[in-house]
């Protein structure tokens, strides 16, 4: 008995931590790495201590009824990733959000970034 809980607490366990955001599997990663995976980004923006941002965005258009649709109709968002790369060329740590704002318009004001180290 006492063996077939600790098998059920270490396949708990074993779900539970495989449920993490895919983008957490990039923190330690190399930028090329990256770039070779995902593409170039959209933009690359520079903090205050000369570190790197990776831009991504899509831009998703949905219906009036909130669902995602493809074409150039109906409301729009767009849903960014941004990528911190330390001055080493690793990534250190990312974000995610939903904006109305094109990517041109972008910069480390517009997004709130403090400093990543």
């Amino acid at each position: 008995m006492k063996k077939t809980l600790l098998l059920i607490a270490i396949l708990f366990l074993q779900i539970s931590c495989s449920t993490s955001n895919v983008h957490d599997e990039w923190v330690g990663q190399s930028k090329q790495k990256l770039m070779k995976a995902w593409g170039p980004p959209i933009r690359v923006l520079h903090d205050d201590q000369d570190n790197e941002i990776l831009l991504y965005a899509d831009q998703i258009f949905t219906t009036n009824h909130g669902r995602e649709v493809s074409g150039n109709a109906g409301p729009y968002y767009w849903k960014y990733d941004y990528m911190y790369i330390n001055k080493s060329g690793k990534i250190v740590s990312w974000r995610n959000e939903k904006q109305k704002f094109p990517p041109q318009s972008v910069d480390v004001k517009t997004i709130g970034m403090a400093s990543k180290k």
